[in-house]
């Protein structure tokens, strides 16, 4: 039975999907590369969060990668862990690293799903250009670290790990089931001559997201541009699956044949778009109905006697500043703002932070971003060329110097409120020490207000800059090239059985 076509449109562009009924909270950025180039330029995932991508040829197993997985169960318990629960301890040398009770479960749980990643992909044939996400030891959790929330980070960074190797096995089982493969892929784990599995323990791991493959576990899907398709064996998969893709509808004439099918009509397109505008217009989400002009000084809107609505508070003689051919923002000053609406269930944001009561990263960024669009409509030539100018120099990620006019705000948790962010200001003698524990990826410049964002949020999975090279790696040392990993070693039967005695 043929699927109905979903037609979004975000940012004035145009998605259309025959599996999902939304689009995702955040829509990565189009890569610059082209998709149709080697594997070997396709971004490295430790860079990556586990978030939805678009499509590479290398890695057709990413859209199955679990989305917001709950670690439960009898064999993914080890990892229900977060930045706050992860305990650790000092070794011999007073480094930080990882509590060995949580490494030694790590280890013995990467035997596992690396031993049953090998036994379900083979005799598999797979796309030639295939590369296979490296194990989560490489990722740093066994490894020592010299502060104790870099150790934290990394081992964060191993755990999500997981997770890749879980969707590779997930991806394995879903191609058999495809192609009507002879043996049930349980029959492959328990009767494998060399290490048969217990079937205890593979009916666990057939309940859990690497063997329900069901929508009941929803996954991070993908996108793909409609010029290039990279998948053309495992899209009619992911579909008959229902695993999300969204496609990208390119105004431009070339248009990849085996997407012709998420193609949409030019009226069905109007239709959504007017739709949209209809609906927004009934909201009220029209900047001029609420009067909602950027503020000069960069400051929270309330501060200059705004209403959290957005709506502008009259003045004592009922004049508003139309009546006077000028608003309160060409003077500076306005009316008395009035007390900040504070709702108790959050903390009460730092005082020029421009954190809202109760708003959350990712909807600071979503405010901050209109308003940088309102503010570079309205910037004269000479502002926009220093803007241009700071945010060229901001790309190099170097810390703000003691007479840099940058300010930098850090994403603090807040234990007592359920470890809600809150975005704190740091004094530039806290900039230095602070920056390292954070990449590229978790830090955001704003270059209309000259301010940095930590958040750890923006990338969850990103390694801290200065980790890797700066604690591990003798610089003198060559790097010797990458080689094949070797099959890995079978686990032994006890640690199977230890599984389920644990849990139950």
């Amino acid at each position: 039975m043929p699927r109905d076509l979903n037609i979004f449109v975000c940012d004035e562009k145009i998605f259309t999907s025959l599996t999902a009924s939304f689009l995702p909270d955040d829509i990565p950025y189009e890569p610059a590369w082209d998709p149709r180039d080697d594997h070997n330029s396709s971004p490295d995932d430790t860079t990556s969060p586990l978030t939805t991508r678009w499509a590479y040829a290398a890695c057709p197993w990413f859209p199955l990668v679990p989305l917001n997985p709950s670690f439960d169960g009898p064999i993914f318990e080890c990892l229900n862990h977060s930045m706050f629960s992860l305990r650790t301890e000092l070794d011999s040398q007073g480094k930080h690293i990882l509590h060995h009770d949580i490494r030694e479960s790590w280890v013995e749980l990467e035997k596992k799903l690396l031993w049953c990643q090998e036994l379900l992909g083979a005799g598999l044939l797979v796309p030639w250009e295939t590369k296979l996400p490296c194990p989560p030891a490489q990722y740093g959790y066994q490894r020592s670290h010299s502060d104790v929330k870099l150790a934290k980070k990394v081992a964060l960074k191993s755990r999500n790990a997981f997770l890749l190797i879980a969707a590779v096995c997930s991806w394995y089982i879903m191609s058999r089931q495809y192609r009507g493969s002879n043996r049930p892929w349980k029959a492959l784990l328990v009767d494998n001559p060399r290490c048969p599995i217990p079937a205890e323990w593979v009916h666990e791991l057939s309940r859990s997201f690497v063997g329900d493959i069901s929508t009941k576990v929803p996954r991070t899907g993908a996108f793909i541009s409609s010029i290039h398709c990279p998948w053309e064996l495992q899209l009619p998969m992911f579909e008959h699956f229902s695993i999300p893709i969204w496609v990208h509808i390119k105004q431009v004439a070339v248009f990849d044949v085996k997407l012709r099918h998420y193609n949409p009509s030019k009226e069905a397109i109007a239709r959504v778009i007017e739709a949209q505008r209809t609906s927004n217009s009934a909201w009220g989400q029209n900047d001029s109905a609420w009067g909602q002009n950027d503020s000069a000084w960069g400051k929270d809107d309330g501060v200059w006697g705004k209403r959290d609505d957005g709506s502008q508070s009259q003045s004592p003689l009922g004049w508003d500043g139309s009546a006077l051919g000028w608003d309160d923002s060409a003077l500076g000053w306005g009316p008395a703002p009035e007390a900040p609406q504070v709702d108790p269930r959050f903390p009460v944001p730092e005082r020029l932070s421009g954190q809202k009561s109760g708003e959350d990263w990712k909807a600071f960024f979503t405010r901050r971003l209109e308003e940088n669009k309102k503010k570079q409509a309205k910037e004269s030539p000479a502002q926009r060329q220093s803007r241009e100018s700071r945010e060229q120099a901001a790309k190099s990620h170097n810390i703000p110097g003691k007479s840099s006019m940058a300010t930098v705000f850090e994403w603090q948790p807040q234990h007592e409120y359920g470890d809600f962010l809150l975005r704190i200001r740091l004094i530039k003698a806290e900039v230095p020490s602070t920056w390292g524990n954070y990449s590229n990826s978790t830090r955001l410049y704003d270059s209309f207000r000259n301010e940095w964002d930590l958040c750890d949020q923006l990338d969850p999975t990103s390694t801290p800059d200065g980790d890797w090279e700066e604690d591990f790696f003798d610089v003198s040392d060559p790097i010797p090239d990458p080689l094949p990993p070797p099959p890995p070693a079978p686990p032994s039967l006890s640690s199977f059985l230890q599984d389920i005695r644990n849990y139950f």
